[in-house]
């Protein structure tokens, strides 16, 4: 059975389009990307599409996040009956690795008529991917003392990176819950909650810089010794669809130690995984079609155990340059195949290794 269902191109105007959030909100879909003229570019532009059919086909919407600064990311989740929009943002034309970003938050009651954006939390925080639990909304917010400490081979010293657990009951107003991620050089951390406990895949800078897993149970004021996954999986989204657990994001099998894709980029692709809970590992599932700048995606639960995903590749173009074109893909994938044991990650080998099946 083929795990790829359809691929279509959505968006191809010549810009670097990225960072897709996806969301569903009533009976409607809306998703969200970064509009610019390069990655590291300096007018960055949240575009915000709506589809009214399960996403067959969009229109673009009036977006609260345009012209004013510079913005990245425009994560959406759903909290107390609104759709809020948390989005990344630094000064406009403002050179990136001079300043530290911000997010800044807006809030709808139909995804169509938005609020005038205030600071989400504290300066110099960034969110990634908000979760709802109950009726708090948490985050991994990270931010970084400085980025002019960078290492001749991309790296950053530990100290210049900490990734928290944030909370809120309005989603306006944050407060810190604890530490997730300390001298790893952690930024963007996933979220995702089975019910029982939280758990954090860390994104990580230093070598390596493969992806950490680290878990907490209520109040999550301690968290686990940081599992490495084995892989280097940036830019990625966890999410439970159709009855099994699903992590998608930017792997990186060349030159595993160094983090940031400024440098050395081949081998980048956007890779799925699939969690195997009577072994208790995570297995390669799919490769969606994507190379050079790639990945950020989201995901949505579609009928017939299908979900849609949403990404951004470079794999159209022949350069592959960091601010090069960019384009933003939809694909749909089953989600009842067997995985490919192509590969089990470390975490995965270290529980296969102790039931004695390896």
């Amino acid at each position: 059975m083929d795990r790829i269902e359809k691929l279509t191109r959505l968006v191809a105007d010549g810009r670097h389009n990225a960072f897709t959030s996806m969301i569903q909100f009533g009976k409607d879909v809306f998703l969200t990307y970064r509009s610019s003229s390069g990655h590291a570019a300096t007018d960055g532009d949240i575009i915000l599409l709506h589809s009214s059919d399960g996403g067959e086909n969009w229109k673009e919407r009036s977006s609260p996040f345009h012209g004013d600064r510079n913005y990245y990311e425009g994560f959406l989740v759903e909290f107390q009956g609104r759709l809020f929009m948390y989005a990344g943002a630094f000064e406009r034309e403002c050179p990136v690795g001079e300043l530290l970003s911000s997010t800044y938050v807006s809030a709808s009651s139909d995804g169509l008529n938005w609020s005038v954006p205030v600071p989400a939390g504290c300066p110099d925080w960034r969110f990634w991917h908000p979760l709802v639990i109950n009726d708090t909304v948490f985050v991994a917010r990270y931010s970084q003392t400085t980025r002019k400490n960078q290492r001749p081979d991309g790296t950053f010293p530990p100290s210049n990176w900490q990734v928290d657990l944030a909370c809120s009951k309005d989603g306006v107003a944050w407060e810190t819950v604890s530490a997730i991620s300390r001298d790893e050089a952690g930024n963007e951390t996933e979220l995702f909650w089975d019910g029982n406990r939280l758990t954090a895949f860390v994104r990580r800078e230093n070598c390596p810089c493969h992806l950490g897993i680290t878990h907490a149970v209520p109040p999550y004021a301690q968290w686990s010794r940081t599992e490495d996954f084995g892989d280097c999986v940036q830019g990625m989204i966890v999410r439970e669809c159709h009855g099994r657990r699903f992590m998608f994001g930017r792997c990186r099998q060349a030159s595993p130690r160094i983090g940031t894709i400024y440098y050395d980029r081949g081998g980048i692709g956007v890779q799925g995984y699939v969690w195997q809970p009577e072994l208790e590992c995570w297995v390669e599932y799919c490769r969606l079609p994507g190379r050079g700048d790639c990945s950020y995606p989201g995901i949505i639960e579609l009928p017939g155990k299908r979900v849609l995903i949403s990404y951004y590749s470079q794999h159209e173009y022949e350069d592959f340059d960091i601010n090069g074109k960019t384009d933003i893909f939809l694909a749909v994938v089953r989600t009842d195949c067997m995985p490919e044991w192509g590969e089990v990650s470390v975490c995965g080998k270290e529980t296969l290794q102790k039931k004695g099946l390896l």
